[in-house]
């Protein structure tokens, strides 16, 4: 098993073209199947969507876990759940099945009095609680008229 980045765009060239003429998902980078390896393919895939986006046109760049001949879809927020419950060490595929079921539909959105959409800042992957984060950070001063 392994994580491996693939996207697909428009302005690319017709060798990279299904026979319907429809853009078909090109891999871009492959991962181990470890949660270092899910670390490093969100970075990639964070790269690639800065790259897609810079030259336009239409785009889709996504992780899959691929197993032999079976590859399945992770959406960004299974991705980002999948990597913070994943051990450390190698990842086999019954520690990731219940992340590749569908997700359900969210109910809510943030948005303004107006009903707009508010812009936010999206995370790449969400914060799991470390024991740093419950010490208590002391202030350091440099005495400078010494």
């Amino acid at each position: 098993m392994k994580f491996v980045v693939r996207y697909w765009s428009s302005r690319l060239p017709d060798d990279y073209r299904d026979a319907n003429g429809l853009p078909r998902w090109v891999d871009y980078s492959f991962h181990p199947a470890s949660k270092l390896g899910l670390h490093n393919a969100l970075l990639a895939v964070h790269d690639r969507m800065e790259i897609l986006r810079a030259h336009g046109g239409q785009y889709e760049c996504a992780v899959f876990v691929v197993e032999g001949a079976v590859a399945q879809k992770l959406s960004l927020e299974n991705a980002n759940a999948l990597f913070s419950e994943l051990p450390r060490g190698e990842v086999k595929w019954l520690d990731i099945r219940n992340f590749l079921l569908p997700l359900r539909p969210v109910d809510s959105t943030s948005t303004k009095e107006n009903g707009v959409p508010t812009a936010q800042q999206l995370l790449l992957f969400e914060h799991v609680h470390t024991p740093y984060d419950d010490l208590e950070t002391r202030v350091h001063t440099l005495d400078v008229d010494v």
